[in-house]
């Protein structure tokens, strides 16, 4: 019997013009690719790929891309390399259907949001487990530093595989692992603002006949004076500095028929913040992540894999400030996991994946509450091959909580090939949840422990078209209706399920690679969002954006990244007009030597002024030099 793939069930074999934004990426890309001949280290050779990728999230096992019939994204480690990005956010911001506004500068709160849905509508997993809090519901990507990543897959549309919050998508974070050998890695980076960065990881693993063995551990620390979280238009004066420290580590061996697998996560941001709508001198924000993991496999034969994991995950935030007693706070997050999945390969055609998870969700907000709920799922997924052209998967999920009751989920998708692989067409229809936040639940004065779960549903249609041997358009359409949304009710000073929204849209990517040495990709997301009880969009969703991206490696040694993006029309919850704007960030490397990188880092490269959040200080132009050594 051959030993399991650590991590993965092999698949059975059974718009917009972006103005001077956009004419930028091309003609410079375009011109001064002319200048250069040699290797192209995007193997550019090659004929563009269509859908070679592998995807776990979308059916909760691995699988390729082509094969599923879900809206999902991937961005694998090179391209994170290529791009050099400071924060997972930065990333995200490039992907269609992802949104997310951040309040103020460095260590602000950042928030995401997918199809139009709610920060806490999104799903979150870091290394395949939940890091949404328990007290509100959502991430705040601010604190998420890049230098552990190792691949990002968005998945979007209600998944009712996850559970509880993945209304409108799930956005799937692995980090980084040993591979066979010994490495080293030294980052140093300074920039504009006193901006400081350094990194430091080492990794190593074995590989002796069905034996293997790998370990990474990685270190980071980033300090900036930042600028005023409070714009200078309100008083905004003095900067607000930001720190972060992430460290993270993984071990994990596998043999014969089994696997099994420790990671952890852990951070800590410190921020100084100002009050509400004045500048305040002292107030202070820290927060702290930690997820801890393990993970064991078994392969009892060659067509059943099994998996158990348990992990728990917190988040503590505390804020301090002498001179008013709004900024002093304490509120903390706790969730407990364990959670099995069977993949049963039945014949070459037919899979099944059925699962069980256990969850202890402890949550405390100083001075207001302690509480906990547990919540219990079961799920079953039934995957359907016909040959390499058509694939089917359906499946259905119970989750009891224990405060408001059981909540039922279902999903199914389709995908289909035609003209030798050349044109595939995808859908998937499902519901989801979003079991109510303890804030929702238990505030004083506020919390209302009846409220009903908040539901989504959606569908969309995708079609995936090879234009040539070098040219691939994706096109999705979408639409997702949800009820039941929690709200405070000025009738009864109570938060209540008394909102319904919807959103619908189109997005569209087309991915070119006109010469050996440049790759180009286009995005565009038209989202239309309603309130349907005033008929108004809702608010922070740009009815327009779009995302221009262009890698580039003339030679071997040089390798260059330039993201440019385009938000239109958004308005604020008062309804008035936000800001439109164009964002151009650029990355460039030059492998001076085996162990040697300098890179050259800019965000905001044209200095553009708006504001994500109304009120509160983009930082402008930023730009990072560094170096990083691979010492062994």
């Amino acid at each position: 019997m051959t030993s399991p793939s650590f991590g993965q069930l092999p698949a059975p074999s059974f718009a917009w013009p972006l103005s001077r934004a956009l004419s930028f990426v091309a003609n410079s890309f375009f011109c001064v690719s002319a200048l250069f001949t040699g290797t192209s280290s995007l193997s550019a050779q090659q004929p563009l790929p269509l859908e070679d990728t592998v995807t776990v999230s979308a059916n909760r096992q691995p699988a390729s891309k082509g094969t599923v019939g879900s809206s999902v994204t991937v961005v694998e480690r090179e391209e994170i390399e290529r791009r050099n990005p400071l924060l997972i956010a930065d990333l995200l911001r490039t992907i269609p259907g992802v949104e997310i506004t951040q309040s103020g500068g460095p260590g602000q709160v950042a928030s995401l949001r997918v199809r139009g849905g709610t920060a806490a509508q999104v799903l979150v997993l870091l290394d395949g487990v939940r890091i949404n809090t328990v007290t509100n519901g959502d991430v705040d990507f601010s604190h998420l530093d890049a230098s552990t990543l190792e691949r990002v897959e968005v998945l979007r549309g209600p998944q009712a595989a996850y559970g509880s919050e993945a209304m409108s998508g799930v956005i799937s974070l692995t980090t980084k692992r040993g591979t066979d050998g010994l490495g080293g890695q030294l980052k140093a980076e300074v920039g504009s603002r006193d901006h400081r960065r350094v990194e430091a990881g080492v990794s190593g693993g074995k590989t002796t006949g069905e034996r293997r063995l790998h370990w990474r551990a990685n270190a980071s620390d980033i300090e900036t004076d930042a600028v005023s979280q409070l714009s200078p238009e309100r008083g905004g004066t003095e900067n607000d500095p930001y720190e972060n420290r992430t460290y993270a580590g993984s071990i994990g061996g596998a043999w014969s028929a089994a696997g099994a697998q420790l990671r952890v996560h852990d951070y800590q941001g410190n921020i100084s913040l100002d009050g509400f709508g004045v500048e305040d001198f002292n107030a202070t924000a820290s927060t702290s992540g930690r997820t801890v993991s393990a993970i064991l496999e078994a392969q009892p034969s060659e067509r059943w894999l099994q998996t158990l994991r348990l992990a728990q995950t917190e988040t503590d935030i505390l804020g301090e400030d002498p001179d008013t007693f709004f900024s002093n706070y304490a509120i903390g997050s706790e969730t407990l996991l364990a959670e099995t999945q069977a993949d049963v390969a039945l014949n070459p055609s037919h899979t099944l994946n059925i699962g069980l998870s256990h969850e202890e969700r402890d949550g405390f907000n100083r001075n207001s509450f302690d509480e906990s709920a547990e919540l219990q799922a079961a799920y079953l997924q039934y995957q359907w091959s016909s040959g390499n052209n058509l694939h089917l998967t359906a499946g259905a999920r119970s989750d009891e909580h224990s405060v408001f009751g059981s909540e039922t989920s279902y999903r199914a998708t389709g995908s289909a090939a035609f003209a030798q692989g050349k044109t595939r067409v995808l859908s998937s229809y499902g519901t989801a949840f979003r079991a109510p936040n303890f804030n929702e639940l238990y505030f004083p004065f506020a919390g209302d422990p009846t409220l009903r779960p908040e539901t989504s549903t959606g569908w969309d249609v995708g079609l995936v078209q090879r234009l040539g041997a070098r040219t691939t358009l994706d096109l999705s359409v979408f639409d997702l209706r949800f009820d039941d949304l929690i709200q405070f009710d000025l009738d009864t000073f109570l938060f209540g399920n008394i909102a319904d929204a919807s959103s619908s849209g189109v997005e569209a990517t087309l991915r070119i690679r006109p010469t050996a040495v440049i790759e180009l990709s286009f995005a565009h997301t038209f989202n239309d969002t309603e309130d349907r009880a005033t008929g108004k969009a809702l608010a922070r969703r740009p009815r327009h954006r779009t995302v221009a991206i262009a890698q580039w490696s003339p030679r071997k040694r040089i390798s260059a990244s330039i993201a440019a993006f385009s938000v239109r029309d958004r308005i604020d919850s008062n309804g008035l007009e936000m800001d439109n704007y164009v964002r151009v960030d650029l990355s460039l490397r030059y492998r001076a030597a085996d162990w040697i990188t300098p890179f050259l880092r800019a965000e905001s490269l044209f200095d553009e002024s708006y504001e994500e959040v109304p009120g509160f200080t983009t930082p402008g132009a930023t730009v990072m030099a560094g170096v990083s050594l691979r010492p062994f």
